[in-house]
């Protein structure tokens, strides 16, 4: 059992934590009192966590290698001042081309001193920014009116599956999950027609994608490739094709041809059945059914399940939008969901975090609805119940 941290450690990453998400809120158009109130639930359960309750027990392996490289990178100076000078220290520390978490460990030593509490606090900082793009995204495609951003910003920064994995663990998926939503704003952009500055974003993130979880892109690129072949018609088809090809170029060019190999290898020798590896991706972990080590996803567990037929509605809606955009989102969370059904090592919960804007926006959205179909279900019903004028025996 490890000790909690003193309090003291712990004020100057929340008080970011407070300012991040404060600016991110006012940001989405949330009141004062909102923004002020999301800051103080965040950085508030961020201290008490650190400060009382931790005990190591929700940590693994990888968080302390995190660690302990990032650690070695601080003490070798490596920072973002010195990061070209400083590749190969990055190269070693990450035994190839994976480094970048390493880095933002060490990022995080920097600015607030060495402790496993540390990067967990630039992640809950990052999941407000994560709830800020996320909004700005669904209020510009349509998916929800400008007068509902701020509780849309408030469901996502509080977003019981969102909010566990960014605090109580020192994990890369929270980053992976805010590239995933820039990726998805680029191709927003590139369908409204500002090419340059989405190709710009998309060529930045891609770019960090590749030191961080690299098949992120190729899977973008698939749903490209899917959605134009599928989903789209004209002059729509051919600047997603487009978008896709750039996309596919430029990681080919990054990655070379033996790595593109390595990768279907890697794919082929662990394929799973998907029917039960869907499953598996879709209701993993079963709610206090867990190890010990993920106790604390029990709650978000149960309300994941709960939610389901909800999120089920939301998707239907985003797909009767029919607008490119829409039709990609659509695509792009089915393309992630095949991958992880047959590819055994990604059905953990912790690999469908950075799905999870598309998943909060389909529980969201199906939220909203929800009433409206119940109302029409109920009206239906009593509809059926009662006789007609015409029908025998009815009352004149």
């Amino acid at each position: 059992m490890l000790p909690a941290f003193d309090i003291g450690l712990l004020l100057l990453p929340a008080a970011v934590i407070l300012a991040v998400t404060t600016a991110a809120a006012l940001a989405s158009g949330c009141s004062p009192a909102l923004s002020w109130t999301i800051a103080c639930a965040k950085a508030g359960l961020f201290a008490i966590y650190y400060g009382f309750v931790f005990d190591g027990r929700f940590t693994f392996l990888d968080d302390w290698s995190y660690l302990g490289r990032g650690g070695a990178l601080r003490d070798a100076g490596v920072g973002l001042t010195n990061l070209f000078d400083s590749l190969p220290l990055l190269i070693a520390a990450g035994e190839g081309n994976h480094f970048a978490y390493y880095l933002y460990n060490a990022i995080a030593f920097d600015w607030f001193g060495e402790g496993y509490y540390a990067p967990v606090a630039l992640n809950v900082a990052a999941s407000a920014i994560v709830a800020w793009v996320s909004t700005r995204l669904v209020v510009v495609e349509g998916l929800c009116p400008r007068q509902r951003a701020p509780l849309f910003f408030a469901f996502v920064a509080l977003h019981p599956d969102i909010l566990a994995w960014s605090t109580v663990m020192n994990g890369k998926d929270t980053l992976v999950l805010l590239l995933h939503v820039l990726l998805l704003t680029s191709v927003s952009m590139f369908l409204r027609g500002r090419r340059f500055s989405a190709l710009v974003l998309a060529g930045a993130v891609t770019t960090a994608l590749l030191f961080l979880r690299f098949y992120v892109p190729l899977m973008f690129a698939a749903a490209l490739v899917l959605t134009a072949t599928l989903r789209l018609h004209g002059a729509a088809r051919a600047r997603v094709a487009l978008a896709a090809a750039l996309l596919l170029g430029g990681l080919a060019w990054q990655l070379g041809v033996g790595m593109l190999s390595f990768v279907m290898e890697t794919l082929q020798a662990n394929l799973v059945n998907p029917v039960t590896g869907f499953v598996h991706f879709l209701l993993t972990p079963v709610p206090f059914g867990t190890d010990d080590n993920y106790a604390f996803l029990n709650l978000p567990a149960l309300l994941h399940w709960l939610l389901l037929p909800i999120a089920l509605l939301g998707l239907r809606r985003v797909a009767a939008q029919r607008t490119d955009f829409c039709r990609y989102l659509v695509m792009y969370a089915l393309t992630f969901a095949a991958l992880y059904s047959v590819y055994g090592e990604l059905q953990g919960p912790r690999h469908r975090l950075q799905l999870d804007f598309a998943w909060a926006t389909f529980q969201f959205l199906g939220l909203v609805i929800a009433p409206h179909v119940l109302r029409d279900l109920l009206g239906g019903l009593r509809r059926v119940r009662q006789p007609s004028a015409s029908t025998p025996g009815a009352p004149a």
